[in-house]
């Protein structure tokens, strides 16, 4: 027997593609911390919440910067990595397959 803690965290690696201005593609990866929620706590989350305001605990290995080019860091790098359209499916993307991958019965 095992044990599994139901309240972990976990980091998980995440691709990443984005265009720059010039319409240049630039990938690479970072790290996420995830919070495993019970499925119970996400069916009953409100219609108009984000799964990643309940599961993404941190990025790490990946440098946001604000308008005026400042690396952004604790809360405002999270919000973030959130709110940009890319970073933000690649992590709900992260997540899923996170708690699926090593799971899901081969065929």
């Amino acid at each position: 027997m095992f044990t599994v803690n139901t309240k972990r965290t976990y980091k998980y690696p995440v691709s990443l593609t984005v265009y720059d201005e010039h319409g240049k593609e630039i990938s690479g990866k970072f790290k996420a911390t995830f919070k495993a929620m019970p499925q119970n706590e996400l069916r009953d989350l409100p219609a108009d919440t984000l799964l990643l305001d309940h599961v993404l605990v941190g990025v790490e290995d990946i440098c946001l910067t604000d308008d005026e080019g400042k690396e952004l860091a604790g809360d405002d790098k999270l919000q973030a990595a959130k709110n940009d359209p890319a970073i933000s499916t690649a992590l709900i993307n992260a997540y899923h397959e996170s708690v699926s991958k090593k799971n899901r019965p081969r065929i």
